[in-house]
């Protein structure tokens, strides 16, 4: 009889180690699960916000492009009508006796 007891208290010893364990491999799995969704969220995220960010650089250096044209076709502009000034006033001194 005392065998059987002891038998039978090593059996319940086994289960309750049993559910423990089979609870601690559950509460580890979600966890992990938890940890992967999340890294997987975040990730994507970075990964999204660097494209705007991208994208928001891309939209402004083409802006700087064009304004740079802008500005160079203004100064080239500029520089015609100098030329055209001095060229004038040239002549304008080439005509007039001294």
């Amino acid at each position: 009889m005392l065998r059987t007891d002891e038998l039978l208290e090593r059996i319940g010893y086994l289960e309750r180690a049993n559910r423990f364990w089979k609870g601690l491999a559950l509460g580890l799995g979600a966890a992990l699960v938890l940890f992967l969704v999340l890294g997987t969220f975040v990730g994507a995220s970075l990964y999204f916000q660097g494209q705007n960010q991208r994208a928001e650089v891309e939209a402004m250096m083409k802006d700087a492009l064009q304004q740079e044209a802008v500005a160079r076709r203004q100064a080239e502009e500029a520089v015609e009508r100098a030329r055209q000034e001095v060229e004038k006033a040239r002549k304008a001194a080439d005509k007039q006796p001294w």
